[in-house]
Parts: C-alpha cells; sequence; structure tokens
C-alpha cells in the first residue's frame, strides 16, 4: 500500500521492491520531488514502511515503531553495512502505528529528535560517524496515511479490506452504494451456497464403511509445488501469497497476476483448487453479519474454517471473491453458445439458485469496487481442439476485459501438464505439483484416518502401521505419490495386510475391496451384484470407455453418461450374454434403477452416471479395451493422444501384470508406430510414451522389458532438441543408479554417438545428466560432456538451440500437392508458414480428414530443413497429442 500511495503522490519516478530483503528499501527516487508540507526534494530518496500486524493501543506500539527505526538506522551507519555506500539524502518511514503531535514527548517530535541525532552522530574523536547527507526527512503515520487515502480513490478501493475495520462482510458493504450492495448480496448467496455445495471430498468411497462421505475440509492438506525457478514451496500457500498481493493494473502490481498448476493423475490439482475457494468463502463469511447471511452459514463457514486451519492451511490476508469454474461444463456451454464469454459463465455461475439475476455489468461493477479469485479447474480436459481453442482466446479475453476495466482478480488454472499448451496471450506462471514424498502421503493419510476412525484409534493405528511399512517398499512407494493413491492405498489396507505394486494392481485391488463391500450388505444389491459381477463388470467398462471417448468430442467434456446410453450398453451385455427379451427387460431395470442411486464405482450424475474421479474411468476404459483379441492393435491407436496416455498406460500395466503373452507386442509397437508416417519419425510419439512407461515402473519387475522401453526412449537423441529430451534424462538418470543393465545401455549408447560424432540432442541429454541427484551419474554425465565438446568442436555447440524462427513458404509446387489432399485454399497463401498448418488436430471428422495427408507432405519436406526440426516438432507433437481417436475405438463410431 504504501508502495502504491509513493507512486501516487511522487510519481512514475519511484523504483518499487518486492518481499523479502531490499537494503531497508521498500522503494526509492532520485531527482526532483515535491511532497506536501515540505521544501523541493532534489535527489536520492528511500521509502520505509514499518507495519505493525496486531496494535495494542498502549505505549508498546510506538515502543516496537521506534526500535524498528532505530534498527534501520544503525544499520546505515554500520561501517561493513553495504547501505553505507549509499546513505539517502531523504528518508520516507511509513507506518500504521498512531503517533501523536504533542510538543517535545510525542511520536512525530520523538522521531525528529532521533534522525537529527543519527544525522550528526559523531564519534569520540569529533569524526562525523552519522548520517551528514540526510537532509530531510516524513513521517507517515496512521492518521497521515488515512489522509492520503482519503485522496486517492483507486487506492482506497484497492485496499479496502486491509484498511477499514469491522468484519470482512462489513467492510465489502462499506465501499459499496446501494445498488453494488445488492450485486454484492447476489455473490454472498453464491458463496453461501457454494460452501455447502463443495464441502465433501470427491471420492465418495472414502468414507466410513455406510459410504458416509467425509468433508473436504476434514482432511485437506497443502501439496509440495515447484515453481518456474525450481524453488521448492507448497501449492496453497504459493497461491495465497501470490493472491495477497495488490494486483489492481493502475497500481503498477510486480506480481504475475495469473498461475496454472500442473499435475498428472490424481495429484489432487482439482481438489487443491476446491480447498482454495473454500479458504476464501470460509474467511468471508466465517464472522456473522447480520442481515446478510444466515447463522447457519456462518456457523457452517466457522467451522470450515477451524477445520482448515488445524490441517496447517494458509489463510488469506486480502479476502478476494472466489469463484471456481470447471472448465468441463464450461467448454459444454461454449459448443453450443460459442459467443459466450467467461465472464457471462461466470454470471451464470453467481445467478444459479438465486431468485433475482444479476447483469455481466453488475458483476463487473462489483469486481472494480473488491478483488476478485477465478479459479478455472481442468484446461486439460477440454479435449475438442475446436472448443479448446475458443476456450484458451476466451480465456484471453476475459484477462484483457479485466485489465480494460481495472479490475484486480487473481486467476488459478489446473491441467495435466500432457497435452498442455502454453499460450503467450495468457502467460501463466506455472506451479508443477511434485510426486508426495513419503512423510508427505503418511501425513495425509494420518489425517485421513483421524478422520475416518474417529471412534476406532486401534484400526486408525493399524491401517496406519501398514501405510507405513508399504511406504518402505521400493515397489509399493511408487504408488504412494498421489492423494488419490494414498486415499485409495488406505482402503486396502484396513482390509488386507499388503500394498499392491502398480498403479493397475493398485486400482483393481480397490474396484475389489469396493465390490466386496457392496455385495457383504444385506438386502437385494447384494445379491444381484454377487450373481451378475461379470455384466456389472461389462457395464462399468463400456460405460467408462463411452464416458473417455466423448470426453474426447465437442460437446461432451461434463464426462456425464445420459441413462438411455447406459441401457443400451447394459442391453448390448445382456444379449451377447445370450438372455432372453424376458429376462433382460427386469434386470436391466434393476441395474438402472442402482446406477440412479449408485452401482459400486458409478455414481448418479445429473440425468445419467458418471465415474467420481477421471482416473477411475480412464482405469475401467483401459479393462475395456483389453478384452479382445486385438488389444495391442488398440494400445498402438492411442499411442499418439495425451488425452488417452494414462490410459494407455494402465492398460499396459494390466498386460504386464495379467496378460504376459502380450507384453512383447505392446513394447514392439511403440517402435513400429514411430516409423509409419514421416510426422512419427519426426516426433517419435511412441518413443515419447517409452519415458512415461519407465517413470510408471510397469515393467520394474521385467528388467529386459524395462531395458527395451530404455532403448525405446533413447531413439529421442536421433531428433531435436525440446522438453522431451530434458524429461529423458530426468527419468533415466534414478534408473541408471539402480539398474547396471541400463546404465550400461544408456552408456554405450552416448558412446557411440560421441565417436560417430552424430548430431541431435545428445548434448543436451548430458547436460540433463549432469543435474542428476546422484552423484556417480552426474560425474559420468559430466566426463562424456566433456568428450563431447572435445570431438565436435565449440563451434558446434549447442545442437540446433539456435532454430531458425523465420517463416519459410509454401512455394507453388507444396501449395498444389497440398490442394490435392483436400487442404482448403483459405489456409494456403504465397506467404503462408506450413507450421501454422501443422497446428491443426484431426478431429475425428470429414471436415479435418485433409490434416493428416497434409502432415505428410509438409513434414517430408521439412525434415531436410535442419534449422527448422526443433520448432517444428514441438508444433506438430502439441497437434497430434489432440488428435482424436475415439472414433476409432467405438463400434457405433
Amino acid at each position: 500500500m504504501v508502495q502504491a500511495l509513493a507512486l501516487d503522490c511522487i510519481g512514475p519516478g519511484i523504483q518499487v521492491f518486492g518481499r523479502g530483503p531490499d537494503g531497508g528499501r521498500e522503494a526509492t527516487f532520485d531527482g526532483e520531488v515535491h511532497l506536501d508540507g515540505k521544501a523541493k526534494w532534489d535527489g536520492y530518496g528511500v521509502i520505509q514502511a514499518k507495519y505493525r500486524d496486531r496494535l495494542t493501543g498502549t505505549s508498546e506500539d510506538q515502543k516496537w515503531f521506534f526500535e524498528q527505526v532505530t534498527a534501520e538506522l544503525d544499520a546505515w551507519i554500520k561501517p561493513t553495512s553495504r547501505r553505507k555506500l549509499n546513505p539517502p539524502k531523504y528518508l520516507i518511514i511509513a507506518t500504521n502505528v498512531p503517533l501523536t503531535a504533542v510538543a517535545e514527548s510525542g511520536g512525530i517530535d520523538r522521531l525528529d529528535k532521533l534522525v537529527t541525532v543519527y544525522r550528526d552522530m559523531q564519534d569520540k574523536d569529533g569524526n562525523r560517524i552519522g548520517l551528514p547527507d540526510l537532509l530531510d526527512h516524513a513521517l507517515w503515520h496512521a492518521e497521515y496515511l488515512d489522509r492520503l487515502l482519503e485522496g486517492s480513490e483507486d487506492i482506497r478501493h484497492a485496499y479496502a479490506d486491509l484498511v477499514l475495520p469491522g468484519d470482512v462482510l462489513s467492510r465489502l458493504f462499506g465501499v459499496l452504494d446501494g445498488h453494488e450492495r445488492r450485486i454484492a448480496e447476489s455473490w454472498i448467496g453464491h458463496l453461501s451456497r457454494a460452501i455447502a455445495d463443495d464441502s465433501s471430498v470427491e471420492l465418495g468411497e472414502s468414507g466410513d464403511m455406510a459410504n458416509t462421505p467425509l468433508k473436504l475440509a476434514d482432511v485437506a492438506v497443502d501439496l509440495p509445488a515447484q515453481t518456474d525457478s525450481a524453488s521448492l514451496t507448497t501449492a496453497i500457500s504459493a497461491v495465497i501469497a501470490r493472491s495477497d498481493h495488490i494486483l489492481h493494473p493502475a497500481l503498477h502490481p510486480a506480481a504475475n497476476d495469473r498461475m496454472i498448476m500442473l499435475g498428472g493423475p490424481g495429484s489432487g490439482k482439482s481438489t487443491l483448487s476446491r480447498i482454495i475457494c473454500q479458504i476464501y468463502r470460509s474467511s468471508m463469511l466465517a464472522s456473522y453479519a447480520p442481515g446478510h447471511i444466515t447463522r447457519q452459514t456462518s456457523r457452517l463457514a466457522g467451522d470450515v474454517q477451524q477445520m482448515l486451519l488445524a490441517g496447517g492451511l494458509s489463510q488469506p490476508t486480502l479476502h478476494r471473491l472466489p469463484v471456481r469454474v470447471v472448465l468441463g461444463k464450461y467448454a459444454d456451454a461454449v459448443s453450443k453458445f460459442r459467443q459466450l464469454t467467461l465472464l457471462q459463465h461466470v454470471t451464470d455461475l453467481i445467478n444459479q439458485r438465486a431468485s433475482e439475476d444479476v447483469s455481466v455489468a453488475d458483476v463487473k461493477a462489483l469486481m472494480r469496487k473488491w478483488p476478485t479469485l477465478v479459479a478455472l479447474d481442468g484446461l486439460d480436459e477440454v479435449s475438442s481442439a475446436s472448443v479448446r481453442a475458443d476456450v484458451s482466446i476466451k480465456i484471453a479475453d476475459f484477462l484483457e476485459e479485466m485489465a480494460a476495466a481495472q479490475i484486480d482478480i487473481m486467476m488459478l488454472c489446473t491441467s495435466r501438464p500432457i497435452g498442455y499448451e502454453d499460450d503467450p496471450r495468457v502467460d501463466f506462471e506455472h506451479l508443477n505439483l511434485v510426486p508426495l514424498s513419503t512423510q508427505d502421503a503418511i501425513r495425509y493419510a494420518r489425517r485421513l484416518l483421524e478422520k475416518r476412525f474417529e471412534a476406532s484409534p486401534e484400526r486408525q493405528e493399524q491401517t496406519l502401521q501398514r501405510l507405513s511399512h508399504a511406504a518402505k517398499s521400493d515397489d509399493t512407494a511408487k504408488v504412494m505419490t498421489t492423494p488419490l493413491q494414498v486415499t485409495i492405498l488406505a482402503l486396502i489396507l484396513e482390509q488386507r495386510t499388503r500394498a499392491p505394486a502398480s498403479r493397475w494392481a493398485l486400482f483393481s485391488a480397490y474396484y475389489d475391496t469396493i465390490f466386496a463391500r457392496e455385495c457383504n450388505k444385506a438386502g437385494e444389491l447384494g445379491v444381484l451384484l454377487e450373481r451378475y459381477r461379470s455384466q456389472v463388470n461389462g457395464l462399468h467398462e463400456q460405460c467408462a470407455l463411452t464416458i473417455h471417448c466423448r470426453a474426447e468430442r465437442e460437446g461432451q467434456a461434463e464426462s456425464i453418461l445420459p441413462i438411455d446410453a447406459v441401457e443400451r450398453i447394459a442391453r448390448d451385455i445382456l444379449v451377447e450374454d445370450g438372455y432372453t427379451s424376458t429376462d433382460i427387460d427386469p434386470l436391466i431395470g434393476q441395474l438402472l434403477r442402482l446406477a440412479r442411486e449408485r452401482l459400486v464405482l458409478m455414481v448418479p450424475r445429473q440425468s445419467g452416471v458418471a465415474f467420481e474421479v477421471r482416473s477411475l474411468t480412464e482405469f475401467f476404459a483401459a479393462r475395456a479395451l483389453m478384452a479382445g483379441e486385438d488389444a495391442a492393435d488398440r494400445l498402438q491407436t492411442l499411442i499418439t493422444s495425451a488425452h488417452w496416455s494414462n490410459t494407455w498406460l494402465l492398460a499396459s500395466g494390466y498386460i504386464f501384470n495379467d496378460r504376459r503373452g502380450m507384453r512383447d507386442a505392446v513394447v514392439a509397437r511403440l517402435d513400429r508406430i514411430d516409423q509409419l508416417l514421416w510426422a512419427h519419425r519426426l516426433v517419435m510419439p511412441g518413443a515419447a510414451l517409452a519415458i512415461d512407461a519407465l517413470a510408471d515402473g510397469f515393467a520394474a519387475h521385467a528388467p529386459g522389458y524395462e531395458l527395451q522401453l530404455t532403448q525405446s526412449a533413447m531413439r529421442l537423441l536421433n531428433g531435436p532438441i525440446g522438453e522431451h529430451i530434458t524429461r529423458l534424462a530426468r527419468t533415466l538418470a534414478p534408473l541408471m543408479a539402480e539398474s547396471r543393465d541400463i546404465r550400461s545401455a544408456v552408456n554405450q549408447e552416448v558412446d557411440a554417438r560421441i565417436a560417430q560424432g552424430t548430431p541431435g540432442s545428445l548434448r543436451a541429454f548430458l547436460s540433463g545428466l549432469v543435474d542428476s541427484d546422484t552423484d556417480a551419474i552426474a560425474a559420468a554425465a559430466t566426463s562424456k560432456l566433456a568428450d563431447y565438446d572435445e570431438e565436435r568442436g565449440p563451434e558446434l555447440h549447442p545442437d540446433y538451440t539456435s532454430d531458425a524462427t523465420d517463416e519459410f513458404c509454401i512455394g507453388e509446387d507444396l501449395n498444389s500437392r497440398l490442394v490435392s489432399v483436400g487442404t482448403p485454399k483459405r489456409r494456403l497463401t504465397a506467404s503462408s508458414d506450413p507450421s501454422r498448418i501443422l497446428t491443426i488436430s484431426y478431429d475425428g471428422t470429414p471436415a479435418t480428414a485433409w490434416v493428416i495427408p497434409a502432415r505428410e507432405i509438409l513434414i517430408e519436406y521439412v525434415m531436410s530443413i535442419s534449422d527448422k526440426r526443433s520448432q517444428i516438432r514441438k508444433i506438430l507433437s502439441d497437434a497430434m497429442q489432440r488428435d482424436d481417436v475415439s472414433y476409432s475405438l467405438l463400434e457405433d463410431g
């Protein structure tokens, strides 16, 4: 706030500093300035802020203030201090501590005397050792700051939540006029409804034996994350710390106002977005404000806040109005009405279940007066290429609209890393969720089990001991790296003593555990499940496959299967099993009734069914794909697709666990697909997926196949550099440390390439190994990197890092070949860059049937242009990952 006031009072010549060590400076200026009540200042000046969290209203406040100022002045005159090299001529000290104007004894006069003492200070020999260059100073105490805020409407509104008295809602309504208060009441109504609707954990089966869901706040924990600068932090604390910044565009914010939280399947990113919104909802509503919320809502908010505090979660200083947007639902709405803006959708969310609607203009007017947090959950779940492009444009448009309206907004987005493309129009700051350490996993499990077995400490401790034992095994530790895995493992170890050792086995054991629990219940459900287990299995598998296929297509991002589609699938299964129509109808009626209530892991959603977490959908889809003799061919279809990558990994885990005879076919297809097309030879999707296979670890107990996967992944060194090479090094380094065979194979490949002087990505790969946590691997890589540099000569480094970014044009011959395969002429102009065509994904419809043959024509040409290969590979890889493959997986198309 002091920085903002300084910019307002003194002007744009102010240089502001962020949090952290600042050399005693919140801001500086240098040159001529004019301050109220002061003669003209001309020179170097420093502004300091001294903020006391809790004011007592006693002499202790002034005592604290003078201790702080004295320490700062001491630092300027200390002989060894770096500050002494550049002492200020002018000093402004700002504080929230009230200082009196009483002559001689008042705080203002006392500060004048203190500054004079330090300015004129001499040693015993009469030498000046103080701050002789200090010509003048100013004090912005609490009362003076009030006057400055009164004169700056923008700053007063931006900091209203921090400077006004009373509870949060009172502060909010204190800055609004009559019409704005009505809008705020609508938003508060939305918060009141949302805090209740969003209070349970999504994995409903993580409740007790009666399937009572746990409260989200009861089991909420912060998760480890890494910033773009590789600094370790925790996700919730990082988002809230950023949201505590004033991000009003007119106040020149130093911090980025948009972050994207990236995490793999089950990593907890969606749950974290829910928890963050609950933190902001509860902090706004926990103090009961008569006339705005009911006592029941205030009590609920207070309970949620206390549970979150008990979990050690950060609380905001700046209470932003939160709204959470599920991007899958927004994408569905956009596919039906392409003109729907993100702000219109936010307005629709606020109006849900409200008696009186507010307009888009109303919502924008309120956002101008109070800071906002918008959480966009599931960017990667917008799979349709055309809708995804629309959604990305609308996110960028929304941020432009907020900036134009001078609105202080913090945007948080979530996505899986695979398939996510950086959009320069949005420029998200990355926050990468990292695998849970054993300590983090046990901490989360303890919190989960404390709530789950509140009445049974013995069961709580027994299950926790089993989890702790599992965490000590290298095998099972690999399936304890995400909150979803730990939750499922805790449920499994309630019933059995040994943990499964792979992700496939983990999900299988989870399904078996829940199925057995449902079978043991009294009544017709248990009997029905026991008798028709095969059909119920098939229903889960076919419904999941259909849902995941539909999720890849336009207008199906919400992943809900209508009940009539469930009925068709059930009927097909029963007919295939030989049931007559007389038997089928009543049995389908029973299954559909259960599906509308809950059928093992299928849950009711709106007018259909769904799976509670996406990883369960992918697990059952993998089971469905593995059912036939053409399983290996089906898996090959999935290799290029980001949407299906986790399904491929789960299905491959099933093969290595239960269908050993298919292992050769699966691994061989990773190599085969990379030779099918020119585009595949450049991108090598099979080799790239081999990296994920090694990281997943499903071949960890089949060392021969793990070695084959390593050799497949190493083929990426034949191509250009890119993030995939860094990922290859990061994945292989720990495997090299554990396996002599893998280490030997990698070293032989590297030595051969050094000897042959083969161009490609070898230098980038070795540089990645140099950063390994294993000293022996890092040392060996350093030595080989020196050999490489000596062999190739300094003039050739680094490989392809100077890829040309200049466009090359489509000539007449290339143009005619592209037209011959159906490329729309509007995409072919004399000045066109082929890379623009390569950004287009195939959506499985005739309208984009030209995309794949057009790629072949372009890539055959591009492969001969070395200075474009890295750039083109990245563009093409992103587009191929978004290609629709679902059209080939379902018989009904």
